[in-house]
């Protein structure tokens, strides 16, 4: 009979351990002493266990047959179970191992990758509004923002692409992988070229920029615990970044026959975009010189513009759209 390694791999509670024992009486525990060279046997092990990730990896590596037993209730944190199904997705490329009980699982940061803001809402044509905090509404209540006074304008529904602090590549992702159909509206606020999508080490998607426009509020590392620098953030790459993606967009929705509104709510866009068909500057009537001086402003802390200055940027897009599209056509 030909001798295998065989791990019960899960949480760190006495569940997985009696599991084992059911399965091989003289199972037994791996951990930080004894993972480098293990020998034929059935054993029980988890990320708590050994530690750290590469421990982990390295007793699967060993292992012949994994048998994933997860908790009946609850793990002892969402960290270890997320860390735990990822590494045991990824053993999944080894042809040669037989792992059991995870026909179901997908990637788990994968949910976080590829997180939408918003969904389609309707079956018909419907509104599409992307970028960060000011196209989101911080500030006023949600019938006051720019792109749901436009909808209603447009007798439409309307889906929010935004997050407060996004980058002009976080925006463009969400709307190409969104279910953008035939005749619909795309307006995509663009906001700062120097703001980047961070991926930490809590497995968290962040937005890190900076707030020069108000030292009280300024900050690089919004989360805690990475490394981008002020100097990172006004690197070239950030410029170079933020325009292939928004002609990326462009293209897409062309190809698709979505009417797309470029609406420049901040001034550095402007000398690449001002070009593109349907580019309406928010800031171009209200002072060129300072680009967040708002008709009026928020109830947030952040100074974000007040309802009077959606009712404004809604106009503004309005006016260009009653140029060029019908809400009635099919």
């Amino acid at each position: 009979m030909e001798k295998i390694i065989t791990v019960f791999v899960g949480d760190v509670t006495e569940y997985l351990s009696a599991a084992a024992k059911q399965h091989d009486i003289d199972a037994s525990l791996i951990n930080t002493k004894n993972y480098k060279r293990i020998r034929p046997g059935t054993y029980y092990t988890s990320i708590g266990d050994l530690a750290t990730s590469e421990k982990f990896v390295a007793v699967l590596e060993q292992a012949d047959t994994i048998i994933y037993t997860p908790p009946i209730e609850s793990w002892s944190s969402s960290q270890t179970k997320d860390q735990t199904e990822y590494w045991l997705t990824v053993m999944r490329a080894f042809e040669h191992k037989k792992i059991i009980n995870i026909d179901d699982l997908r990637l788990p940061l994968l949910d976080k990758f590829l997180h939408l803001a918003d969904k389609r809402t309707s079956e018909d044509l419907q509104v599409w509004i992307a970028g960060c905090s000011i196209s989101h509404g911080v500030g006023v209540e949600k019938f006051q923002r720019y792109g749901q006074l436009i909808a209603d304008q447009l007798q439409q529904p309307v889906s929010f692409l935004t997050e407060s602090g996004s980058s002009i590549s976080w925006a463009a992702d969400q709307i190409l992988r969104s279910d953008l159909r035939k005749g619909d509206t795309v307006i995509w606020g663009l906001t700062g070229m120097n703001r980047k999508t961070w991926f930490n080490d809590n497995d968290d998607v962040m937005h890190i920029n900076s707030n020069w426009w108000n030292p009280v509020y300024m900050f690089v590392n919004c989360a805690p615990h990475t490394s981008v620098t002020l100097e990172q953030l006004l690197e070239q790459d950030r410029a170079y970044d933020a325009i292939t993606k928004i002609y990326q967009v462009v293209n897409f929705c062309n190809k698709l026959e979505v009417k797309l509104y470029l609406a420049g709510i901040l001034l550095d866009i402007q000398q690449y975009s001002m070009n593109l068909e349907n580019f309406v500057p928010f800031y171009n009537e209200i002072e060129k010189s300072d680009p967040w001086q708002f008709l009026d402003i928020g109830t947030d802390p952040q100074r974000h513009p007040g309802p009077r200055t959606h009712q404004w940027y809604a106009d503004k897009i309005l006016e260009k759209i009653k140029q060029n599209y019908s809400p009635n056509r099919t």
